[in-house]
């Protein structure tokens, strides 16, 4: 059964104003007794008329109190109850004069922003997933289309095929990215943490990249340090590293360098990894998105040789973790970007950071 919050007040009030009446005209009563014996009667039916006068007023001041203590709640109620998920972007504006409800208002408002962003990513996301399988899809349909409007060679269906094939590889990798990003935020990807070499990790990404590594003629810089043993998921560290030297190869001109380096984090058994690269670096505008998913410093969003999603797992797997990712512009030496990831021994709270911008152009996630 539901009650009125104003009433219950007012109620409550009003009986500890009565029982205080009546012990005050009892004790009155009882003193007045004993020299006035013969105005007992008259003394009551006093005593009486003040506990229900004073009851009643105190009953009629209490219901206005109460009223103006919850009038805020009203308010509140009224305009959370129009907020709906396309008009998130409506701040609760009751007029409240207290520091209580100050403080309900402006947590209910962090919380409608959170919820706005989070609306705001989910419809960007759709949008920008919807146009990366797009592209593939009209692609593999298109060749099919043009290779079943006569009769074509063996050698012509093979590349068809072959063809097709590619674009498959492609949506399968954007398919697996996507999964792992969302179900790491989501924290039901559990990350299986172990006693790992990352140096041996490192050196294994770089001698993989190897032959790109030639093709565009790039020099790659070393340094891992003497204690490069974390307790990391391999399997999830190995494709951060991935993602981070193969986008820094991407976007370093021929005759560049890449750097990797690790080293302790605070001494905590963590560690720290980080990937330079000579390119043009990150416009400070690009510097906040970065790791946000499919976004491209090109707006037209011209379809690349990647996902889009590789920076968007770095920080989905340095998060899982319980660590973070940092972008940065390379501020001595020249230009470039600068990517760090921590990973921290024990998982603790984290954010995304961005260092202060230095001068550049936009790379590719």
């Amino acid at each position: 059964m539901s009650r009125s919050l104003r009433r219950t007040l007012a109620v409550r009030f009003a009986a500890t104003m009565s029982a205080g009446l009546l012990v005050a005209a009892a004790a009155a009563y009882a003193v007045a007794a004993g020299p006035a014996a013969g105005m007992h009667r008259e003394l009551l039916l006093v005593l009486a008329g003040v506990v229900l006068a004073g009851t009643g007023a105190t009953l009629v001041g209490a219901w206005w109190l109460a009223g103006s203590a919850v009038r805020p709640v009203y308010e509140i109620t009224e305009q959370a109850t129009r907020i709906a998920p396309g008009t998130l972007d409506q701040r609760i504006a009751a007029h409240v004069d207290t520091d209580e409800y100050r403080g309900l208002v402006a947590v209910l408002n962090r919380m409608l922003e959170r919820l706005d962003q989070a609306f705001r990513n989910q419809r960007r996301l759709t949008a920008d997933v919807s146009h990366e399988l797009r592209s593939p899809l009209t692609a593999l349909r298109g060749e099919m289309e043009v290779a079943l409007r006569s009769e074509r060679s063996a050698r012509d269906y093979q590349r068809v095929l072959h063809s097709a094939l590619e674009e498959i590889d492609r949506l399968t990798e954007m398919s697996e990215d996507l999964l792992l990003i969302t179900r790491a935020e989501a924290h039901v990807l559990p990350a299986h943490r172990v006693p790992t070499d990352v140096g041996a990790i490192v050196n294994g990404v770089v001698e993989a990249l190897q032959p790109h590594i030639e093709e565009r003629e790039l020099a790659v810089d070393c340094r891992i340090a003497d204690a490069t043993r974390a307790v990391v998921d391999p399997e999830l560290v190995t494709r951060l590293l991935q993602q981070l030297l193969d986008n820094a190869v991407k976007f370093t001109p021929p005759g560049g360098r890449v750097r990797v380096a690790t080293a302790p984090l605070n001494g905590d058994g963590g560690i720290q990894i980080v990937v330079e690269d000579t390119g043009p670096g990150l416009d400070p505008e690009v510097l906040p998105h970065v790791f946000e998913p499919f976004f491209r410093a090109d707006q037209a969003r011209s379809r690349g040789t990647g996902t889009g999603l590789g920076l968007a797992m770095v920080e989905a797997i340095a998060r899982l973790h319980g660590g973070s990712a940092h972008a940065a512009n390379v501020v001595t030496g020249g230009t470039g970007a600068r990517f760090e990831v921590d990973l921290p021994a024990m998982a603790h709270s984290c954010t995304r950071s961005v260092r202060p911008p230095g001068k550049g152009e936009g790379e590719e996630s």
